[in-house]
């Protein structure tokens, strides 16, 4: 299966990832070869009980000729999941990986290093969002990746903190995981966050097509991804309104060490963190030296692991 094949697949009406990865699990378990774009139509309105109109598959076409048009003119690479050099990370969370992805910058650090997703509310006080930009710092410094999802508050606090990294050979990068296509960055105010990003070498991704704007399950499938695509994941502060608790599911369904940022957890807008710490979850983590020890310690046992 060509990846313009699943792209233009996923232009038709309803088809989406599950569509796409049901049609592929069809083919490789029946075994089929030499097919052509007509006949995986033909076997998704098997799979689907759908008809597709002539109109449909044309508009299908044109739209993916544009998008593709876009990449390219914006420099945005096309991950498939069937390509050589999809992220091992993805691949590991089967059937919720993303058919499809966009992603702009250094795509390597999706694929090699010791990632830190590095999460919480939009809503953060001023006492925390120092301590997160702090504590972000510290994880670059040590040569760790952090992942967020360029949302004001808790995660602006970590990608700037990434951004003040003393800029050696061995300092980690940042990745925004993004609701939004990447040429139509959502919220707008971190336009210029997102530039920084890319100029510091880190990287933008996203499963939207490079101009479309967000619906409110975009958020909820970016907070999966920041939660794959993340050896550990750290709460600076997190109501229990929060999208945070998407990923902190997410982290324990893919299996990922949690930790929260523990002091004054009785206060308004630490709900989360205080919940999850309270139910074993969670490590916490009060001061700026056990961040340090705690993150030296994982980022260490996962390169023993990987080499």
């Amino acid at each position: 299966m060509e990846k313009t094949d699943i792209i233009t697949l996923m232009q038709l009406p309803d088809v989406g990832s599950k569509t796409v990865l049901k049609l592929y699990n069809h083919v490789s378990n029946r075994r089929l070869i030499n097919l052509d774009f007509n006949d995986y139509i033909s076997l998704i309105e098997e799979i689907t009980n759908k008809k597709f109109m002539g109109i449909h598959i044309d508009k299908s076409k044109l739209k993916a000729e544009k998008l593709l048009e876009q990449c390219y003119l914006n420099k945005i690479k096309i991950f498939s999941f069937l390509d050589d050099d999809y992220p091992d990370r993805l691949k590991k969370i089967g059937n919720d990986k993303p058919v499809i992805l966009f992603s702009k910058g250094n795509h390597d650090i999706m694929k090699t290093g010791y990632n830190l997703a590095f999460i919480g509310s939009r809503k953060v006080s001023k006492e925390n969002y120092k301590i997160g930009v702090k504590f972000s710092k510290l994880a670059v410094d040590m040569g760790v990746n952090i992942v967020s999802g360029l949302a004001i508050g808790c995660d602006t606090a970590g990608h700037r903190g990434a951004l003040l990294t003393n800029k050696n050979l061995l300092s980690g990068k940042t990745l925004a995981v993004l609701p939004s296509g990447i040429q139509n960055i959502y919220p707008k105010k971190n336009t210029t966050l997102s530039n920084e990003i890319l100029e510091e070498e880190g990287c933008l991704i996203s499963e939207k097509p490079p101009f479309e704007s967000p619906e409110k399950y975009d958020y909820i499938m970016r907070d999966r991804l920041q939660a794959a695509l993340s050896e550990s994941i750290f709460i600076l502060q997190s109501s229990l309104g929060s999208g945070t608790v998407h990923t902190a599911k997410f982290g324990e369904k893919y299996s990922k060490k949690i930790f929260c940022y523990g002091i004054n957890t009785q206060n308004k807008g630490m709900e989360l963190n205080k919940k999850l710490i309270n139910e074993g979850k969670a490590f916490d983590i009060n001061s700026e030296e056990q961040f340090k020890l705690a993150i030296s310690k994982e980022r260490d046992e996962h390169y023993e692991i990987s080499h």
